[in-house]
């Protein structure tokens, strides 16, 4: 009866890596962390700067709000959320500007009311495209170490600020500029 017992629990064992493999499979565990070096370029983003304890509730909040605002027309351009380092803040503070991105600015005046814009230039983009699911994809600290370790083989000094560009199919990509 125990040898039963035995076998009954090696077998729940195995199906439960089984299972844990290929969810972590499914959801892109294993993709590859691939750094794209690419040309520069100017960049505007039309947007809501933010510096506050970091909350992730409030965070989610202020990329739907931003996200509402791109799908309904009031603001033209790319969900994108821009990340400054600043070591003013304290650790566990945030420095960030939500909006949305555009390649150039027409006109400034037509800003919505309560929106600013940073305009950003670079000769030199390292991107990374996620596609993996939250649950398994990188943190953003492995993220910029992956970027670091590409940048300093390039022999290239990164701007402090990191881009977050968010697309329609719910995938995203991370962009770090040289100075």
């Amino acid at each position: 009866m125990k040898r039963k017992k035995q076998l009954y629990l090696a077998i729940i064992i195995v199906c439960l890596i089984i299972i844990a493999w290929s969810t972590y499979y499914t959801l892109g565990g294993f993709d590859p962390i691939e750094v794209y070096v690419m040309e520069g370029k100017e960049r505007t983003v039309i947007g809501k700067e933010y510096i506050e304890k970091y909350r992730y509730a409030d965070f989610r909040y202020r990329i739907e709000e931003a996200k509402a605002e791109v799908d309904s027309g009031r603001l033209k351009g790319m969900l994108t959320v821009i990340f400054f380092q600043n070591d003013m803040i304290g650790k566990d503070s945030v420095h960030y500007f939500i909006g949305a991105s555009r390649e150039e600015i027409k006109d400034v005046l037509r800003l919505p009311a309560g929106y600013t814009y940073k305009e950003f230039r670079t000769d030199k983009i390292f991107k990374i495209f996620m596609t993996q699911h939250e649950l398994v994809r990188p943190t953003p600290e492995e993220i910029a170490e992956i970027v670091q370790i590409k940048a300093i083989e390039e022999g290239v000094v990164l701007q402090p600020v990191s881009f977050e560009l968010y697309y329609p199919d719910r995938s995203f990509s991370v962009e770090y500029w040289a100075k």
